[in-house]
C-alpha cells in the first residue's frame, strides 16, 4: 500500500468513525404507527427498526409504558404485550378477552388504561374500559377488583394508578375514584367541570394519573391542563393549565423521577417544578424531527443515561382512508311516511333550490311499522307489515334529481315485536319475567336476542334491495328512561358482556349481509366523551365497524346549565362544533361523522334561521362530512331560507 493510499484509508476509516459517532444518540425512540406497527431507532430518528417480533400482523396500538426493565405496549383489540426475551409477549388472560355471540375468537377488549407500581415494577394495574384488573407477579396471574362504588354501569375507566395497595382510577366524565380497602369512593374534587343541569355535572375526560405516595396528579383530554391534590388536601387544583383552551391538548402521560414532575402535552414535554413549567428541550428536539410522519399514533422516547424518565408522546389522530367514499358529504333532511307521501315533490323542490341532496326515509319506524314487503313471515306475524308503498318508483325520482337516498331503520325500540309470540324477545322486568316497560310508547326488545339481530338485518336486505344508498340504524342502544335498574336480559349468555359488545356483533352481522353503507345515530353527549356500557353507544367501537356516525347533536338536549359560559346565541355553534372536533378525535378516521342537527323549535330561546345556520357552520368547521336536519313533522321552512341557493 502506497503512503498516499495508505493515508486515504486512514480518513476514510477516521471520518467513518467520527460519522458513526455523531449519529450515536443517548436516546431510544419507540413510536407505534397505523401501518407499519412498532419502529424503533437509536439515532435520534434517522432510521427505523422494526420492532414487531411477537406482535399481531395487523392491530391498532394504543400507548407505550416503560418500567425498570421492561417496556409495554396497549393495544385496542389484540390485548396487553410486554416486551421480553427479544419480542413481545401478550399477557391477557382469558376475562380480557372480547364477548360475542358469533366470533368466538374475536380478539381482545380494549386496554384502556395501564398503571405500574413506581415502587414495585411486579405490582400491574389494567382496565378493559369497566373492569379493572390486578397483577402482583409482573402480568402472569391477574385478579379482577370488585368495583364496589364504582357503578361500572356507567363509568369508562381512561386512566389508572397503582401504589401498594392503593389503586386510583380516572373516567372519561364522572372524575377519579379512590380503593380504600373494598370500596371505590369518588376523590375527584376540584377537578375541571362542565354543569348540565342543576343535579348533573360532567368531569373533563381523564387522561393520565400519577401517585407519587404524597401527591396525587391527574391529567385531562381537551384542554383541561394538569392538576394537582396534596396528601394533607381534600381538593385539587390547577397545577398546568392553557389559557386559549386546545381541545388538540392532552396530558398524555405524567412521570415521576428524581423527585420531579415531568408530563407530555401536545407533542411536547414539560417538567413540573412547582409554579415553574419547563420545556424538557431534549425530548421535544426529537419529538419535532419525527413529527413530519403522519403515522404516528404515539411514541415512547427513553433515555439510556436515566437522566430523564422515559416519557410517551400522543401524535394526533391519523388520517385514514374513509370506509365509504360513497357515503361523503352528504346535507339531508329527515322524513317520515306521511310526509314523504303528502309533500314528495315538495322535498325534491326544496333540495333542487338548497344544497340539501340526501333525504332520510322511514323505512321501519319507531312504532316497529314497515311500509315495504318484508322477506319473511315475522313481519306479517307481529303485525308490523303496513300497506306497501311503492318505493321503487320513488327511489327513481329521487335518483333522477341526484337525491341520496338513506333508510332509517329503528332497531331495539319495536312496539310490534315487543307485544308478539308473548312477549319472548321483549326486555323482561327483573321482578316478575313480564315484559319491561319504559317510558310512555318506549317498548324495549332484547338487544341480545340474535333473533332480533336476524329479523332487523333481513328487513336490512329486503330495503336493499329495492334501491337504497344507505342504511341508517336508530335506536341502537339500551334503553336510557324509566325504570332501567329492573331490566332483565332473558337471551344475555355470559352476563360480563359489556352491552357495546352486542351492539358491535349486530352491526358487524349487519355490515357483513349488507353491500351498501351502513350509518347508526348515537347520543350527542356519545361524541364528547368515552360512554360504552350505559347505553351502549361507544364511538370509538363503532367507529371500527360502521361507515358513518351520526351524533345528534340538538342544543335543546345539552341541558339548562350547560355551556352557560357561551353567550346563548353562540351556543348552537359551540355545542355542534365543539362535539364534532371531540368526537373526530375520539374515532377510528375510517368513519365519517354526519351529525343531526336541530331543525325544530325547543327549548330554543333565539330560534330562527339564524340558529340553524350556526349549527350547520359549526358542522362545516369541524371537518364534518355533511349533516342531517331533524324535524319531525318535516317542517323545513326555517332552514329553507337559509339554504336556498338565491
Amino acid at each position: 500500500m502506497t503512503k498516499r493510499v495508505y493515508i486515504i484509508s486512514i480518513f476514510f476509516i477516521a471520518l467513518l468513525f467520527l460519522t458513526d459517532f455523531a449519529f450515536s444518540s443517548n436516546y431510544t425512540i419507540y413510536i407505534a404507527t397505523a401501518e407499519s406497527g412498532v419502529l424503533i431507532s437509536d439515532n435520534d430518528g434517522k432510521s427505523w427498526s422494526s420492532f414487531n417480533k411477537g406482535l399481531p400482523e395487523i392491530f391498532t396500538p394504543i400507548r407505550f409504558y416503560k418500567a425498570k426493565d421492561y417496556l409495554y405496549l396497549t393495544t385496542f383489540e389484540s390485548g396487553l404485550f410486554r416486551f421480553n426475551n427479544n419480542k413481545w409477549e401478550n399477557i391477557c388472560p382469558d376475562e380480557f378477552k372480547r364477548r360475542s355471540i358469533y366470533n368466538k375468537n374475536a380478539g381482545y377488549r380494549k386496554i384502556s388504561a395501564f398503571s405500574v407500581d413506581l415502587e414495585d415494577s411486579k405490582n400491574l394495574a389494567a382496565a378493559t374500559k369497566h373492569s379493572i384488573y390486578r397483577s402482583t407477579d409482573g402480568g402472569n396471574i391477574w385478579k379482577e377488583i370488585t368495583l364496589n362504588g364504582l357503578d361500572n354501569k356507567k363509568n369508562y375507566i381512561t386512566s389508572i394508578a397503582i401504589s401498594g395497595n392503593k389503586i386510583f382510577a380516572g373516567t372519561s366524565f364522572n372524575g377519579i375514584f379512590e380503593l380504600n380497602g373494598s370500596k371505590f369512593q369518588n376523590a375527584g374534587k376540584g377537578l375541571p367541570e362542565e354543569n348540565y343541569s342543576t343535579s348533573l355535572k360532567f368531569t373533563e375526560q381523564l387522561s393520565s394519573i400519577l401517585y407519587d405516595g404524597n401527591d396525587l396528579y391527574a391529567g385531562f383530554y381537551f384542554g383541561a391542563g394538569l392538576y394537582k391534590k396534596g396528601k394533607s388536601s381534600n381538593k385539587f387544583m390547577p397545577a398546568y393549565f392553557i389559557k386559549d383552551k386546545s381541545f388538540n391538548s392532552i396530558i398524555y402521560d405524567i412521570q415521576l423521577h428524581n423527585k420531579k414532575i415531568f408530563f407530555s402535552d401536545s407533542l411536547n414535554c414539560y417538567i413540573y417544578a412547582g409554579s415553574d413549567i419547563i420545556p424538557l428541550d431534549a425530548y421535544n428536539t426529537l419529538i419535532k424531527r419525527v413529527a413530519d410522519r403522519k403515522d404516528i399514533i404515539t411514541a415512547i422516547i427513553y433515555d439510556k443515561t436515566d437522566y430523564y424518565p422515559p416519557v410517551s408522546v400522543k401524535f394526533p389522530n391519523p388520517e385514514k382512508k374513509i370506509r365509504s367514499e360513497k357515503a361523503s358529504n352528504k346535507r339531508g333532511i329527515y322524513l317520515s311516511i306521511i310526509a314523504l307521501e303528502k309533500n314528495l315533490s315538495k322535498y325534491i323542490d326544496i333540495a333542487k333550490k338548497s344544497e340539501i341532496n340526501t333525504f332520510i326515509i322511514d323505512m321501519k319506524d319507531d312504532f316497529g311499522n314497515i311500509y315495504f314487503k318484508a322477506g319473511d313471515k315475522t313481519a306479517s306475524e307481529i303485525n308490523a307489515q303496513k300497506r306497501i308503498i311503492n318505493f321503487k318508483e320513488i327511489l327513481n325520482k329521487l335518483k333522477e334529481n341526484n337525491i341520496y337516498s338513506v333508510a332509517r331503520v329503528v332497531v331495539f325500540k319495536d312496539p310490534k315485536l315487543w307485544a308478539a309470540y308473548n312477549g319472548k324477545y321483549a326486555i323482561k322486568d327483573k321482578r316478575n319475567s313480564t315484559q319491561w316497560k319504559g317510558t310512555e310508547n318506549e317498548f324495549w326488545v332484547d338487544p341480545y336476542s340474535e333473533f332480533v339481530h336476524n329479523y332487523n338485518i333481513g328487513l336490512s336486505k329486503d330495503i336493499e334491495k329495492l334501491g337504497f344508498d344507505e342504511i341508517q340504524y336508530d335506536y341502537i342502544r339500551f334503553p336510557a328512561d324509566g325504570p332501567i335498574n329492573l331490566c332483565y336480559f332473558s337471551f344475555k349468555v355470559d352476563k360480563e358482556t359489556y352491552k357495546s359488545e352486542i351492539l358491535v356483533d349486530f352491526l358487524r352481522q349487519a355490515k357483513e349481509l349488507l353491500n351498501i353503507p351502513i350509518s347508526v345515530d348515537i347520543y350527542g353527549f356519545n361524541s364528547w366523551y368515552f360512554f360504552g356500557n350505559w347505553i351502549g353507544q361507544d364511538i370509538e367501537e363503532l367507529s371500527h365497524v360502521v361507515d358513518v356516525i351520526s351524533p345528534m347533536l340538538y342544543p335543546s338536549h345539552f341541558g339548562n346549565r350547560f355551556y352557560n359560559n357561551v353567550e346563548t346565541a353562540l351556543k348552537p355553534y359551540r355545542i355542534v362544533k365543539d362535539a364534532c372536533i371531540r368526537g373526530t378525535y375520539l374515532v377510528n378516521r375510517s368513519v365519517q361523522i354526519r351529525p343531526y342537527l336541530q331543525a325544530f323549535n325547543l327549548l330554543s330561546p333565539t330560534w330562527g334561521p339564524q340558529y340553524v345556520q350556526y349549527q350547520i357552520n359549526g358542522s362545516k368547521e369541524s371537518g364534518c362530512s355533511g349533516y342531517i336536519l331533524w324535524n319531525a313533522k318535516g317542517d323545513y321552512t326555517v332552514p329553507y331560507t337559509i339554504l336556498k341557493k338565491d
